[in-house]
């Protein structure tokens, strides 16, 4: 120990030495040592013997006699001489002082729980941990580090004598990778008792460290504090002996002898030597070896642990030194301006690694990370070095015009153009100081960021050139602008940036705005009120501008004048105001006139009306003509129609909404109803006489005025002024010139009368312009033209004028909310958007021939021409004016009372009613109870005669209608005698119907007892009277085999449902059931009346008891069927064939129970069947012996599996032809010889002759020492294990024993072969005969018990499983080709005897009493119901009963001979079915051959298959074994891969098509078996049937005795037909196959391999086709966008040319209605050819678009087409995907 420790420290010192030189380089490390040294105040123990006292303590291993037992005492440190029995814990710490031994460190005694902690001063990197024990090392410890000076712990490892009890939760073994926490058994064994070491190291050298400065081993490596806990003594069992507790715990304790920590100071590789910290705890002085805390730090750090650079040594971020590479902290570089900085990552980053220092407080007007550049203000002298404190020099700028307050360039720069002090100019400053402003600036300011400011002269209007004054920065501007930079325009003028020429002039409406001052900006004017627009030329939204007929007064609405006497002075009669109120007229009194008003009361007509006189006290109404406006006919007339005039009357029109005061011209529209003129009056009511009207008041004479008659319209020349706020009113009156003879009839058509302001007026128009464009395009002619106008520009700007100035704004639309679409008006003229059917400007009213003005409109009228006098209804009502005895709002209806619109006449009802129907005259309503068209008859329930005037009657049935005892639909009285019959309903009889019915019961003369239907389920015939009781409702006679009182049961023996008429004879087999409860000759058996199920014996099944249970078979009448009885262990299972009892056995095992081998299958010791292992071309049959196994050779074949020749035969097996008779001579003699040199040969092996080896004897012994060699070096190298090779050995020593025990007894059995083979024999005939015995047994007992239903059920069975043998035999093809022929023809036979039998039966049902009753009287030629024995027959009809007679015996006599020869034929038939039978069993026979050959050769195969999979296992196990020789693998894989395959896998697919064929051929054959059982279920029941017959056929065994004989033939001729005919179905059926079928089910199978052999072909047709019709689809997506796009095109052109159609009916009716120019028709014409050029190109684009269509419709048909062959296809190769599928699966599983 004192060896490492000296050798330790001279290591330490060398490194020490060569630390200096090494820091110099790269990484430096200081040198490693005790940690512990100069540390022992650092160090405590939580325990130490002695601290408080003196304490006992013994020790263990002392001889007898010596002491044991000593004394602790720790008060004082230890001393050699004064205090040696010390032992606290600095003792540990190493020192090189004599009697080292004698000092240690001792807890105390029996505690197991004791720790030791070192507290260090700083972060140390820990290297390993040594521990010397004085005593036993701990049972268990564990050593903690903490690296923040204790506050928190982490476990360096745990030791443990047992790591699974000490530390549970803890890993033991090895760690598995650096910094692994586990449990450690190495250092805590028991052994040695002193002196044990526990070493711990912080890095385990056995793992590779990749970066050993990596965060996770910095942590494992470095420590503030240590701490070892000890937790568990070793007391070597004392505890556990039971000895005292304090002896034992006196001997137990720990003792450390010696304690190295070793370690260094942790200085992250720049420090190789460590000083001691500033005032830290520990020894005053520091001995020699002490392991310091504090770094000598090197490579430019500093810290306790070098962790940071020192300052101005930040240009590069710190590092930890990492070997030879240079990790030292570089200088800042700040050419000497600075001697601060800092490190900055991103400035380090960006620099590519090159420098991260940033300088700190430059001096000498510097700056930049290394203070390289000049601080703003100053430039660089490039005469000096950067690193010279006047290397910057201060920039001579105007601070005004330069950046930044007077910044130059700091530096000069060729590639830049920059120069050292050169200024930097503001933007609009220049200037060597930037002490100017450019041209085109002004104002050069040190606030400004720009310096000057432009002069920004608007160059629209300014001047050129745009310069201004540079301090005011005044522009010279144009003479339409002003402002600082001519931007704005002069007043009058507008929009200076939007016009190229500059500012424009306002050009303010002279009506729409108030002056023609507009904004600058946007020339906006100020409008009137709601007009809008830039010159106030549009009306705002619900507003417009009255056309210049806006004041327009319909003729209609006026009041009717007679003369001048409408026009009475106030002055001439003073109490004209009293009698006018008194009459209830309507006046006024204006300016000393009364003026009259319209009357309250209006009449209607008006012809009314023109009769009418104007007096006192009516007023009459205007007598209107409406007019109806014709489609596609102008319109030349305002509102609904005209006011009918007559000469010498005028119209008083009332106006009241003048606006402002104006000069008006009158307008009058009419039109003459002669060629003669007309003449008018006007009289102007109150007259003017305001400001604007003075010395305007028309004169007090009426002036006259011409109307024209070929006009329509005349405008007055005299103007009229008007004002606002006064209500006037225009007298017109109207008259003819005497001239031209009477006029006592005419009259004239007035319109309208329309006030058109004096728009001619100078102070109207602002300019003589505009008079001159009013006058040139006649506006006020054109606007006082009735109709829709279209007018030029010139007038519609002049009417926008004058309506606004006369109505000072725009209008408002107040368009009728009912009557029109919506709020918004045209904006000229003010028309609003009518509804259907409604007229006016505000369509506030309805047009002639409409009504109702509503939410839709107005609707039309539609007087009925033929019924009403006019096409015009009443607004309100709709009322149309209707003939007499018509009536209806559209007068299209007669009157009450009447019928036959138009022509109505009175209803004729019998005076049963007065109303009819309108239309056919069908009374309604009649009374009396009467009905009928005109009430002629009564209703159901009464009688009489209402057209010859009897009354109706109630009908007693048997009481009246009116009360609850009548049960008739009507009656009727009989003409002959007065009586009243009754039609009974439903359930009722007799005369008054008070009797209940057939099928009713009930008592309908008492009240609440009526008629109510038998409840019999309809099993009754309700014909029948006596069917069911009439008063109790009983059922009486059940029908449908039914019972009960309601008929709702089957009768016994029947079963089914009596409610759905489906009960039918319970068909149970008569050998399957239970005779205990269904007796023989006792009727049918009673089966469950709901399922049918009959009563079966013990282990029978079926509805019918028709079959045994699984498990059972031979089902004998009386006693059940009986146990199957199949081995379980060699049978597939429990259940046999139920005909032979013939258990389904397993491969290799035969025999009935499946208990016998086989053939070709031999028994071993064990009972299992073994297959022959004998060759086949060398055997006989049976191939080997069933007990021994020992193969049959044939002659000339030996051997033990009989394959190859015996002696004396030819060697070319399997010929083995016999040698030549010479051979049997020389073989003799050879034979001899050979028996003589065996001799020779064992005379010379036990001769045991010493002296020389043969030359014969050493080639042998040659062979048998390389043999020796080979063994030897199998033994050293073992393929398997010696386990292994033994169990190998102990298999083949007890298969040998087994061979010599088979070989004796081979002994036995060769020298008995003879005797063995006979017994075999005679064992084989006595079983046969036995078997043939049991067949004869069983055969007889069913022929005895069963019927020739079972004979024929039997056949059936033996016939399926042979036809089920013969499908998988390929040598029966020749008979199953028939089978599919012999089954249609056997339906064929079964259907037609179904027939006969339905017919015969059919037959037999007729023959009922009545046939016989008739046959009796043909024979007897009496009455046939009266009694055979009271007749004699030899009546007067007796005459034909002889031939009759005759022609019966001779029927019956011919019945006869043919069921003899039936019966002749039936032996023949027997013996072919015993022949047939026979021929089944051989079929059967082959069929098991065959099912054991599949069975043999699945056993085989699973054989192998084991075989291979264990052989695979062992080549796996030897490949995997480790000591195994690459030559010898190389031999097994050489091996294996020569390994070939018996067959190859083409040949396994067919033989598996082979056997999936046989498959299929056996569920077709079972199909075809259903089908057969079906049949034969038929024919049974046809035999049902039959028996059936026969039994109802017994009943008419009464008449005579040749009519029963007669009965009976036929009866017994019918049965024997059948079981004949069923005999021959089934002989005929046995003899035939059906493989035809079979072949064709195979031929589609191999079909449907071939095309899933195509597969891939398809799937690649299936992709194409996928391509295809992605392609089809994106065409078609195409084609159809560009449809769409087409027909929106034809959309907008179809809309533009109605547009033009209507622009172009505009302009047709413009030219009807007055001439227009030649330029104006050609530009019409021009328009119309265009128009019918667009709308041929329309319909052009519309056929088009149709085409397109088509064709898409066409594509989406092809595309859907092959999409459905596509998913046909798809649906193809799935299905045969699936098929591909299935057939590998039943494959694979065969």
């Amino acid at each position: 120990m004192q060896f490492q420790l000296t050798f330790l420290l001279h290591f330490g010192l060398l490194s020490f030495a060569k630390a200096e030189d090494k820091c110099s380089r790269g990484a430096c490390h200081p040198p490693t040592g005790n940690l512990l040294v100069g540390r022992s105040t650092q160090l405590t123990a939580s325990s130490t013997c002695g601290l408080d006292g003196a304490q006992r303590y013994c020790i263990l291993s002392y001889l007898e006699g010596e002491q044991k037992c000593f004394i602790c005492d720790s008060r004082f440190p230890y001393d050699p001489h004064a205090h040696p029995n010390s032992h606290t814990i600095e003792n540990v710490i190493t020192s090189f002082e004599p009697n080292r031994e004698k000092k240690w460190w001792q807890s105390e005694n029996g505690l197991d729980h004791v720790s030791i902690r070192l507290d260090l001063e700083a972060l140390f990197q820990f290297s390993h941990l040594i521990l010397t024990f004085k005593t036993f090392r701990p049972a268990a410890m564990l050593v903690e580090r903490s690296t923040d000076h204790g506050h928190t712990w982490k476990v360096f490892k745990y030791f443990a004598k047992d790591c699974a009890t000490s530390f549970p939760n803890i890993t033991s073994g090895q760690a598995q990778g650096v910094g692994d926490l586990v449990c450690d058994s190495k250092y805590s064994d028991s052994e040695p008792s002193t002196g044990g070491e526990v070493v711990l190291k912080a890095l385990d050298p056995s793992f590779e460290i990749e970066n050993p400065y990596s965060p996770y081993i910095q942590d494992l490596v470095t420590l503030t504090n240590l701490r070892i806990n000890f937790t568990k003594l070793h007391t070597l069992g004392d505890t556990v002996l039971g000895r005292r507790h304090n002896d034992s715990l006196e001997k137990y304790y720990y003792a450390l002898h010696e304690m190295v920590v070793r370690g260094s100071c942790f200085c992250n590789g720049h420090a190789s030597e460590c000083g001691p910290m500033p005032a830290v705890p520990g020894d005053v002085l520091s001995p020699p070896g002490m392991v310091h805390g504090r770094c000598v730090c090197q490579h430019n750090t500093e810290g306790t642990n070098c962790e940071r650079c020192r300052d101005f040594f930040q240009d590069a971020p710190w590092r930890p030194g990492t070997g030879p590479q240079d990790s030292t902290c570089r200088a800042c570089s700040c050419n000497g301006h600075s001697d601060r900085c800092h490190f900055d990552m991103s400035v380090y980053l960006a620099s590519g690694g090159a420098s991260g220092g940033v300088c700190e407080d430059c001096q000498h007007n510097t700056e930049g990370q290394h203070c390289h550049r000049c601080r703003p203000l100053f430039y660089r002298d490039l005469r000096k070095a950067i690193s010279d404190p006047y290397a910057c020099l201060p920039c001579e700028c105007d601070p005004d015009g330069t950046i930044s307050g007077g910044i130059c360039e700091s530096h000069s720069d060729p590639t830049s153009g920059s120069v050292a002090g050169r200024c930097l100019c503001k933007e609009n400053v220049e200037g060597a100081k930037c002490d100017q402003c450019k041209p085109s600036h002004y104002g050069l300011s040190v606030t400004d960021p720009l310096g000057c400011q432009p002069c920004n002269c608007n160059p629209l209007g300014s001047l050129p050139p745009s310069a201004c004054d540079v301090d005011t920065g005044q522009c010279l501007c144009r003479p339409s602008a002003t402002g600082p930079r001519c931007e704005e325009c002069a007043v009058g003028y507008w929009g200076l940036g939007s016009h190229l020429h500059g500012c424009s002039p306002c050009d303010c409406d002279m009506g729409g705005a108030y002056s023609n001052v507009c904004s600058p900006k946007d020339g906006q004017c100020e409008c009137r009120p709601h007009v809008t627009g830039r010159s106030c030329t549009d009306p705002a939204p619900g507003y417009f501008f009255a056309s210049l007929n806006y004041y327009l007064y319909e003729a209609e609405e006026a009041t009717l004048l007679q003369g001048l006497a409408s026009l009475i002075l106030a002055t001439a009669s003073p109490t004209c105001d009293v009698y006018l109120q008194q009459q209830e007229n309507y006046f006024i009194i204006d300016k000393g006139n009364i003026i009259l008003k319209r009357s309250r009361e209006q009449s209607v007509h008006a012809d009314q009306q023109s009769k009418g006189s104007v007096t006192f006290g009516r007023v009459p109404a205007v007598p209107a003509v409406f007019r109806e406006p014709v489609p596609g006919m102008p319109v030349t007339w305002t509102g609904p129609g005209f006011a009918r005039v007559l000469p010498g009357t005028g119209l008083r029109f009332t106006v009241d909404n003048i606006p402002s005061p104006m000069d008006f011209t009158v307008a009058i529209r009419y039109e003459t109803q002669s060629s003669a003129d007309w003449a008018v009056q006007i009289v102007v009511n109150p007259p003017g006489g305001s400001e604007h009207c003075t010395g305007k008041i028309p004169p007090q004479k009426p002036q006259s005025f011409a109307l024209p008659a070929t006009s329509r319209v005349v405008l007055l020349p005299t103007p009229i002024c008007l004002e606002p706020d006064v209500q006037y009113s225009i007298d017109v009156y109207f008259s003819q010139p005497v001239e031209g003879g009477s006029h006592a009839h005419s009259h004239i058509l007035v319109d309208s009368l329309g006030l058109l302001p004096q728009i001619d007026a100078p102070e109207v128009f602002h300019s003589k312009q505009d008079l001159e464009g009013h006058q040139l395009h006649s506006c006020v002619e054109m606007a006082s033209e009735p109709g829709a106008q279209v007018l030029p520009g010139a007038c519609e700007r002049l009417i926008v004028s004058v309506s606004a100035r006369l109505h000072d704004g725009a209008v408002a639309c107040q368009c009728h909310p009912q009557g029109s679409v919506g709020p918004v008006c045209s904006p000229l003229g003010g028309q609003c958007p009518c509804k259907p059917h409604v007229t006016g400007r505000r369509c506030d009213r309805c047009s002639a021939g409409s009504y109702g003005l509503g939410q839709h409109g107005c609707h039309l009228c539609h007087c009925h021409p033929q019924g009403s006098t006019s096409t015009v209804c009443d607004q309100i009502t709709g009322q149309c004016p209707c003939r007499e005895e018509v009536a209806g709002r559209h007068c299209d209806g007669c009157l009450q009372g009447y019928f036959g619109f138009p022509n109505c006449q009175p209803c004729l009802c019998n005076s049963f009613t007065e109303l009819c129907d309108p239309e056919t005259g069908l009374c309604v309503n009649c009374g009396g109870f009467t009905t009928g068209r005109n009430c002629e008859r009564c209703i159901d329930g009464y009688y009489g005669n209402p057209s010859s005037g009897q009354p109706c009657h109630p009908c007693p049935c048997p009481d009246v209608p009116s009360s609850n005892q009548y049960f008739a639909h009507s009656c009727y009285r009989n003409p002959w005698n007065s009586d009243v019959i009754c039609n009974c309903a439903q359930g009722y009889t007799g005369k008054q119907c008070e009797e209940c019915s057939s099928g009713f019961y009930g008592n309908p003369r008492i009240s609440g007892a009526p008629c109510q239907p038998c409840v019999c389920n309809n099993n009754i015939d309700v014909t029948d009277p006596e069917a069911c009781s009439r008063v109790t409702g009983e059922c009486l006679k059940c029908l449908h085999n039914t019972q009960g009182p309601n008929c709702q049961l089957c009768r016994p023996g029947y079963f089914g449902s009596a409610l759905n008429q489906t009960c039918q004879r319970c068909s149970c087999h008569p050998s399957g059931v239970n005779t205990s409860e269904c007796p023989p000759n006792q009727g049918a058996c009673i089966c469950d009346p709901d399922s049918g199920t009959c009563p079966c014996l013990p282990n029978v099944t079926g509805r019918t008891c028709d079959h045994c249970a699984d498990g059972y078979w031979n089902l004998i009448p009386g006693r059940g069927c009986q146990p199957c009885d199949c081995d379980s262990r060699t049978s597939h299972g429990s259940h046999c064939d139920q005909v032979t009892g013939q258990c389904p056995c397993k491969l290799g095992y035969s025999g009935k129970r499946c208990s016998e081998c086989q053939e070709n299958y031999y028994s071993d010791p064990l009972g299992r069947c073994i297959p022959c292992d004998c060759n086949r071309e060398g055997t006989q049959k049976p191939i080997c012996d069933r007990d021994t196994g020992m193969c049959h050779c044939r002659e000339g074949v030996s051997g033990q599996r009989c394959d190859h020749c015996a002696r004396g035969h030819g060697q070319e097996f399997p010929a083995c032809l016999r040698c030549h008779s010479c051979f049997d001579q020389w073989d003799h003699t050879i034979s001899s010889l050979s028996s003589a040199v065996q001799g020779l040969i064992r005379l010379a092996a036990n001769m045991q002759d010493k002296r020389e080896t043969l030359p014969v004897c050493e080639a042998d012994f040659k062979g048998l020492g390389e043999n020796m060699s080979e063994i030897e070096r199998i033994l050293k190298h073992p393929v398997f294990s010696s386990g292994e090779f033994l169990k190998v050995k102990d298999y083949h020593d007890s298969v040998r024993k087994q061979i010599m025990h088979l070989g004796e007894q081979l002994k036995t059995v060769y020298e008995f072969q003879d005797l063995e083979e006979t017994i075999v024999k005679r064992r084989n005939e006595s079983d046969f005969l036995l078997e043939n015995l049991q067949g004869e047994i069983d055969l007889y007992s069913r022929v005895h018990n069963a019927s020739i239903v079972d004979f024929s059920e039997n056949i059936k069975k033996y016939y399926h499983r042979s036809s089920s043998a013969e499908k998988r035999m390929s040598e029966t093809t020749s008979i199953i080709n028939n089978s599919e022929k012999t089954r249609i023809d056997l339906l064929t036979i079964l259907d037609t005897l179904t027939s006969k039998e339905n017919l015969s039966l059919e037959k037999l049902k007729q023959i009922k009493i009545p046939d016989i009753q008739i046959l009796k009287e043909k024979g007897c030629g009496e009455r046939g119901d009266l009694p055979c024995v009271l007749l004699s027959c030899g009546g007067p009809r007796c005459r034909d009963s002889g031939p009759l007679s005759r022609n019966a015996l001779q029927k019956a006599q011919e019945a006869e001979s043919m069921i003899q020869n039936w019966s002749s034929q039936a032996p023949g038939l027997k013996t072919q079915i015993k022949n047939i039978s026979k021929l089944a069993e051989v079929s059967k026979n082959n069929s098991l051959q065959l099912s054991e050959k599949l069975w043999n050769m699945k056993n085989q195969s699973e054989s192998e298959e084991e075989n291979m999979n264990l052989l695979i296992k062992k080549l796996k196990k030897f490949l995997l074994e480790e000591s195994v020789p690459p030559e010898d693998i190389e031999k097994v894989a050489n091996r294996v891969l020569d390994i070939h395959l018996p067959i190859t896998s083409q040949s396994i697919t067919h033989e598996l098509d082979n056997i999936q064929k046989l498959l299929q051929l056996s569920e077709d054959y079972r199909t075809d078996e259903d089908k057969l059982n079906k049949a034969a279920d038929r024919a049974q029941k046809i035999l049902v049937k039959a028996k059936a017959a026969e039994k109802a056929a017994r009943v008419l065994q009464n008449p005579d005795e040749m009519l029963n004989k007669w009965q009976q033939a036929e009866i017994t001729q019918g049965r024997a037909d059948s079981n004949i005919a069923q005999l021959t179905a089934e002989i005929t059926k046995i003899k035939e196959s059906a493989l035809q079928q079979t072949e064709n089910k195979a031929q589609e199978t191999e079909k449907e391999l071939d095309s899933a052999k195509q597969r891939s072909a398809l799937e690649d047709g299936l992709s194409q086709l996928r391509v295809k019709l992605q392609r089809n689809q994106e065409q078609a997506v195409h084609v159809g966008a560009q449809a769409e796009s087409a027909q929106r095109q034809a959309g907008g052109l179809e809309e533009e040319f109605v547009e033009l159609r209507n622009q172009y009916t505009v302009l047709q009716h413009k030219t009807s209605m007055a001439g227009l120019a030649k330029e104006t028709l050609g530009k019409v014409e021009q328009l119309k050819d265009a128009a019918a050029k667009l709308a041929g190109d329309t319909e052009d684009k519309i056929k088009r678009i149709a085409d397109l269509e088509k064709k898409i419709q066409d594509l989406n048909l092809s595309r859907q087409k092959k999409a459905d062959q596509l998913k046909q296809l798809e649906d193809h190769v799935i299905a045969i995907k699936n098929e591909i599928v299935e057939q590998e699966s039943k494959y694979l599983s065969c």
